[in-house]
């Protein structure tokens, strides 16, 4: 969908709901598999809406068919999904709430309730995922007290838990693709992730994902897909590249923790869609003047990527995630990369390794 007519229908429908609560539908095409979204809160159009503004579609191909419900509610005692106590206490934890200014504690409990996934966020709402159905229903207390990256997240993880029981896998790692081979680039921060992506980025490759691009098996090959997201960047590394120290105002936005902007923003006609993946390339920074790749065992390199898949909750699912983590680590070129001080540089040193796998 032109980028012009999405955020012009995105104002007109924002518009609406400010002035009435009639449930809207939004359809996303995301690589074939068809997506209904439905809402009648003003809170979850713009970050939902602004997340999936690729994907955005007008008319759908009658594939795959997830729906994906999200409302606003008063009180908990609205919430109309009931917890019972006899469904199985699959993760607990709390921690500080960000992004968030009625709450200042994140509470989570998942549990397994036949065939739903029970998300309770306790006073920020309750999330049920029904895998089996395609269905993922959200009530959320005041969600307009949320930063929209915090709405954003509910949608995110109730989103990838619908994906994975239709074939779709995500990794954390961003991921670009160069003459139809792609790039991932797995790790946590701190470890030259996002540097290592914006050097090449910069240099000609088309952007996949900054965070969780997507894995598919088509039996004979795997698949990288894109899916855009903004770009979120720290002070340090928006001083290392001339072009985002010398944005125009508007471009970098402040979010929770970072500031981020848009792909094409900066490097027009950057955005990829699908292609065969290549390479992985494990991120470390080192105190040296020029960077290196040392070639990864494959049992070493499945080792590092196996924590970067998303928790997975289904015993099936994780099987089947684990065979595709297994099948790419197999197929691509695995290296550990000393992230030298010639940052810039670096394209210089994977682009020929692509290029020969082209000729090959």
């Amino acid at each position: 969908m032109n980028t012009d007519r999405f955020m012009a229908a995105l104002n007109e429908t924002e518009d609406a709901m400010t002035t009435a609560t009639a449930k809207c539908e939004y359809l996303f095409s995301m690589h074939g598999v068809e997506l209904h979204y439905q809402t009648s809160s003003p809170a979850f159009v713009a970050p939902v809406l602004a997340f999936l503004r690729h994907f955005h579609t007008d008319a759908v191909a009658g594939g795959a068919a997830l729906t994906i419900r999200f409302e606003e509610v008063a009180s908990r005692a609205e919430v109309p999904v009931k917890v019972p106590g006899s469904a199985k206490s699959l993760f607990s934890g709390a921690r500080p709430s960000m992004g968030d200014s009625l709450r200042s504690i994140w509470r989570c409990e998942v549990k397994q309730d036949g065939d739903r996934l029970i998300a309770d966020f306790h006073e920020q709402g309750l999330l049920a995922i029904d895998g089996a159905r395609g269905v993922a229903e959200g009530y959320f207390i005041h969600p307009g007290a949320m930063h929209p990256d915090v709405c954003t997240s509910f949608f995110h993880y109730a989103l990838t838990e619908l994906l994975k029981r239709n074939g779709l896998f995500t990794v954390h790692a961003t991921a670009l693709e160069l003459h139809g081979h792609g790039v991932l680039i797995p790790g946590y921060s701190g470890q030259g992730k996002t540097t290592t992506f914006l050097s090449l980025l910069r240099s000609g490759f088309r952007y996949l994902s900054d965070d969780y691009p997507l894995l598919r098996d088509r039996g004979t090959h795997m698949e990288l897909l894109a899916f855009p997201m903004k770009i979120d960047v720290t002070d340090r590394t928006i001083e290392v590249f001339p072009e985002l120290r010398t944005a125009a105002p508007g471009i970098l936005q402040q979010g929770i923790y970072k500031k981020n902007f848009q792909a094409e923003d900066i490097y027009p006609d950057s955005i990829g869609s699908s292609c065969t993946p290549a390479m992985i390339l494990f991120p470390h920074v080192v105190d040296m003047p020029h960077s290196c790749l040392e070639p990864l065992p494959k049992s070493r390199a499945l080792e590092g990527i196996m924590p970067q898949g998303l928790l997975v909750y289904d015993q099936a699912v994780a099987r089947h995630e684990f065979q595709v983590l297994s099948r790419l680590v197999q197929q691509v070129d695995c290296y550990r990369l000393h992230f030298g001080r010639d940052i810039l540089d670096l394209p210089k040193l994977i682009a020929p390794l692509l290029e020969m796998r082209k000729s090959a």
